[in-house]
């Protein structure tokens, strides 16, 4: 997923994940729906633990090219997921943190860096100066100004809560990078709508 999006590409499917209590059965549900990209982990990690490691080796053998976006408070965790994803090349790690402040101290090869907002009209130059390649935003708060903004400061738009068919027709318009959505299903669903 690291080649650049081209206008009228369809965005990544990302699954709304809340936790990592069964790798398996999510695995599995990302085997079954081959519409799905990766996974966005709602919840930050707080240690890459086995059950994580387990999950991004998984995705890396199921996929030629997936991603996991994932929140992140430390630079401890953000050290070892650098090292997870130096491992897996097939695998495109998204750290999403709220305070830029932790990546000062960390050296980061092959992780990029999102930023979740809740502001309708961020300062997208400043947080691209920041290192900050990845804009995550809800669907009721993305807008068309935002999202042509970010495109030409080549910052990609991931989406949450696209629970919609008509959000996810809506993200495509906007030429967002990815969807976060809870349904494995929605771009089938999008597309059966004929739009």
């Amino acid at each position: 997923m690291a080649e650049e999006k081209e206008t009228g590409e369809e965005p990544h499917l990302l699954l709304d994940v809340l936790d990592l209590s069964s790798v398996d059965s999510l695995l599995q549900t990302i085997e079954k729906h081959k519409d799905l990209s990766g996974i966005y982990l709602g919840k930050p990690v707080e240690e890459v633990d086995e059950r994580f490691t387990s999950l991004a080796s998984g995705l890396s053998k199921l996929k030629t090219r997936t991603s996991v976006v994932l929140k992140v408070k430390t630079h401890e965790v953000l050290e070892k997921l650098d090292g997870v994803a130096r491992e897996l090349p097939n695998v495109e790690f998204v750290v999403v943190v709220s305070d830029l402040s932790i990546l000062k101290s960390v050296k980061l090869e092959r992780l990029g860096v999102g930023f979740e907002v809740l502001n309708p009209y961020p300062n997208l130059s400043k947080l691209r100066e920041l290192g900050v390649r990845y804009l995550i935003i809800p669907m009721a708060l993305l807008r068309s100004r935002i999202a042509k903004e970010a495109e030409a400061k080549n910052i990609r738009v991931i989406t949450l809560n696209v629970n919609s068919p008509e959000n996810y027709i809506k993200s495509r318009n906007l030429k967002v990078y990815a969807v976060v959505s809870e349904k494995p299903t929605m771009k089938r669903e999008a597309e059966s709508l004929g739009i």
